[in-house]
Formats: C-alpha cells, sequence, structure tokens
C-alpha cells in the first residue's frame, strides 16, 4: 500500500511541473530585455533611486486607475540591483506564481486534512490553471507583476480569511488586502467581497473583527482616492440603458470565461456563465458546510472572481469585448475555475456514504466537468503563445531601434510618446540602464543588418 502511495505522488508531482516547465520555457525563448509601454513609468522614479532624489509620492502616484505602490517598490529593488535587466523581472514574475500555486496547496494539504486527504488529481489541474500560457502578458513583461502580486495578495487573503480564528490570520488578511490594493485596483474588490467570509469565521468576536475589517477597509478607500483622477466614461453610464447594462453584463461574463476560452469571444462569454452558474450551484449545494475552510476558501477565491470582473467592468466596458479578452486579466479570473473545481470535489466526496449509483453519477459528472474544462483550457494556449511570440518578433526590432534611436517608427513600439521615449531613452544612456547597461547588448542576437 505504502509504495502506491509514494508513486502515485511522484506521478502528481511529476504531472504538476510539466506546466511550470512549458512555462519557463515559454519565458526563456520570449522575453525581450527592454522597457514596454507601462514599464516606461519607472525610468523617472529609477533617475530619482540614482540621485538620492526618491520620495513618497514616487511609490504613492497613480498610474491609470492603480496606485501600484509595492510593486514598484519591488520592481525598484531588482532594477538597482540588475541595472534593470528586464529577464530578472521575468524570474521575479515566475517566483510570484509559484507562490500562488503554493497557496492551493497549502489549501489542499490543511483543510483536506479531515476529510481523509484531498484528491491528488486537483494538483495537477491546479498547475495547469496557475501556470497556464493565457496569462502570457503578465508572464513575459516585467511590470505585470502589479498584476500577479494582486493576484497573489489576493488569494493568500482568502486563504487567511477562512482559517478563521486561527492565531495571526485576521491580521494576515488584512495585510494581504492592503497589499492587493495597493498592488492592482482589482484589490478594492476584495473588501466587500471578503465582508461575510470574515464575519462567518470570526466566532466569539465576529462583531469586533467585521468593524475592524470595515473599518481598515474604509480608510484604505480614503486614501487611495484622495485626489485621486479619472479619465473614463462614469461608472453609472454602465446602467443607462438596456444596451449599455447588455453590455456590462456581456463584459463581466467574457472576462470570467477567457481563462479557459479566450480562443472564441462567444464561447468565452458562454464559459463565463456557465462557470458562474455552476459556481453558484455548487456553493449552494454545500452551504452547510459554510464554516468550514474547506469550503469556504474555495467560495471566496471565487466570489472575489466574480468581484474582480464585475468592477473591472464598471470602467472598462465601453473599451468593449476585446478588452475583455486581455490576457493580463485572466490571472485574476482563474481563481474562479480553481473555486469550481474544489466545490465539485468536495460534492463529490459528500456522495461517498450514499447508494452506489448516486455517487457514481456525481464522479461521471465531475469527470465531464473537469475533461471539458481542462480540454478548452489547453486549447486557449495555443492563440495565447502565438500572440506571445509575435508580439517578441516585434519588440526585438523595437530593441534595436531604442539602442540607436533613430526611428521613431521603432520606438513609437515601444511607448506611444515619441518626445517622451526620447527624453527617457537619455536618462537610461546616461544610467547606464536597461538595454545601455555594459552587459546587456551582446546579451542575444539583434535582428536586422549591422
Amino acid at each position: 500500500m505504502y509504495p502506491k502511495l509514494r508513486a502515485s505522488h511522484a506521478l502528481v508531482a511529476l504531472l504538476a511541473l510539466v506546466p511550470f516547465a512549458y512555462l519557463v520555457r515559454i519565458c526563456v525563448l520570449l522575453t525581450i530585455d527592454v522597457p514596454l509601454s507601462d514599464a516606461w513609468a519607472m525610468v523617472p522614479r529609477l533617475d530619482h533611486l540614482y540621485s538620492g532624489r526618491l520620495t513618497f509620492d514616487d511609490f504613492w502616484a497613480q498610474h491609470n486607475e492603480h496606485r501600484p505602490a509595492v510593486p514598484i517598490a519591488v520592481m525598484l529593488a531588482v532594477a538597482r540591483l540588475t541595472r534593470w535587466d528586464a529577464r530578472w523581472e521575468i524570474v521575479v514574475n515566475l517566483a510570484v506564481g509559484v507562490a500562488i500555486f503554493a497557496v492551493y496547496l497549502m489549501y489542499l494539504r490543511s483543510t483536506w486534512r479531515a476529510r481523509g486527504g484531498a484528491p491528488l488529481w486537483l494538483v495537477p489541474v491546479f498547475s495547469l490553471l496557475t501556470f497556464s500560457a493565457v496569462q502570457w502578458e503578465n508572464w513575459i513583461r516585467g511590470w505585470q507583476l502589479t498584476m500577479l502580486l494582486c493576484g497573489f495578495a489576493s488569494l493568500l487573503c482568502a486563504y487567511f480569511v477562512a482559517q478563521g480564528t486561527r492565531r495571526g490570520a485576521f491580521g494576515a488578511a488584512v495585510a494581504c488586502a492592503l497589499c492587493a490594493t495597493y498592488s492592482f485596483a482589482s484589490g478594492l474588490a476584495l473588501w466587500p467581497a471578503l465582508a461575510a467570509g470574515v464575519w462567518l469565521t470570526g466566532g466569539a468576536r465576529r462583531w469586533i473583527r467585521l468593524a475592524i475589517w470595515s473599518g481598515v477597509g474604509a480608510l484604505t478607500y480614503a486614501a487611495y482616492f484622495h485626489d485621486f483622477h479619472r479619465w473614463q466614461p462614469p461608472m453609472l453610464s454602465n446602467f443607462t440603458s438596456v444596451s449599455a447594462m447588455g453590455a456590462y453584463v456581456l463584459y463581466v461574463l467574457t472576462q470570467l470565461g477567457t481563462g479557459i476560452a479566450g480562443f472564441d469571444p462567444r464561447l468565452a462569454a458562454a464559459a463565463g456563465a456557465v462557470g458562474l452558474a455552476v459556481f453558484a450551484a455548487l456553493a449552494f449545494r454545500l452551504r452547510s458546510l459554510r464554516a468550514d475552510p474547506v469550503y469556504l476558501f474555495p467560495l471566496l477565491i471565487g466570489v472575489q472572481s466574480v468581484a474582480t470582473a464585475a468592477s473591472s467592468a464598471l470602467g472598462r466596458a465601453w473599451m468593449g469585448i476585446d478588452q475583455a479578452m486581455s490576457s493580463r486579466y485572466t490571472t485574476l479570473t482563474l481563481p474562479l475555475w480553481c473555486a469550481l473545481l474544489s466545490l465539485a470535489a468536495l460534492w463529490r466526496s459528500t456522495a461517498s456514504r450514499a447508494p452506489a449509483w448516486p455517487y457514481r453519477a456525481r464522479t461521471a459528472l465531475a469527470a465531464a466537468l473537469v475533461l471539458v474544462m481542462l480540454g478548452s483550457a489547453v486549447k486557449s494556449t495555443r492563440p495565447a503563445v502565438a500572440h506571445a511570440a509575435g508580439s517578441s518578433e516585434i519588440l526585438m526590432y523595437a530593441r534595436r531601434g531604442l539602442l540607436t534611436g533613430k526611428s521613431n517608427t521603432l520606438l513609437l513600439l515601444l511607448f506611444p510618446n515619441v518626445d517622451e521615449i526620447h527624453q527617457r531613452r537619455a536618462v537610461l544612456v546616461r544610467l547606464r540602464l536597461s538595454v545601455f547597461r555594459p552587459s546587456a547588448q551582446p546579451s542575444y542576437p539583434l535582428p536586422g543588418p549591422e
């Protein structure tokens, strides 16, 4: 019996390593050492860092609708240590991805113990979704640490909330919520989304915990929106007509479904609708377990995924479905599918003492659900990898343009403002950072004539 158990664990570990190994290969082949788009916001901060003029505002300043203070601090540290070698930023991104996967492993190890252990098949499935190449923008672009850190902190926050009265769990949950909020704007959705979880797991001090959670959340919102500048249409414009509300709902469903059906916009919306319905049905069916972390953790991460999509749609639905299908958002919505699978496994386990035919029926239904979902998720990675490869090829030429500084056409591939990129390029040349550091130019062959 023991050798079989050891063999099964080894097989599960091997299967779980496959998606990560494939992702590492993609990152090695497709990462281009050049600042792109939002990453150019780091140049003034690096100038301040090297000249000793770094201030609080360099961390606190609004970036679009975000205040990414935490990832900016991390990226500045990495840039200072590596002279802004973008490849090391990708190493950090991968490390955060591993940390996200580790949270799922913590959940399986700790909360399923009372039920005889977690279903081993969940481990490689969680790996497949966590390291999915459908998130390609977040994996091969350093600035996307903002999204990955938000995803990690949000997931860890839900884990600590589900731990209830365990010593230190509530304080850790508050800290994670703050980290998520000041990594990416979607972290703001955590405070209302997890309030019910704080109440359910608060024990005899639930009122005190909920008051602290709400108070810290309110102060966080007040600080976040102090001197805040919006550039999108008003959020209420999403509800001014039937067509606007339809576009809003379609955006939410598409964003939820893109992680496993991103190869077709109609299928993504349908997947989002079906996934949301199945999640809600399973959550309702298993509601008697609401105080049990084995149920509460997937419930919370599913709810926060939906809350993230709903809040994102408030500011982005006017941009259309293509925006909803952006690969970068899938990091924050894929937890819905991990939650759905966890609840499906839990639903199946509750029938283990039932007559044979209901148990077999549940097993067959859960297996069909998993296979369809995973098949669609794997299929979604194909166009994602193709997009990543095309983007990397373009960036190789854009990098050449940054090195020479003679082609505005190539520079516009990196940043939409020519005058600004010339100014910031001059800073990089002066500080010998990024592509201008001594070891950068021969790092890989440059395309085009010498």
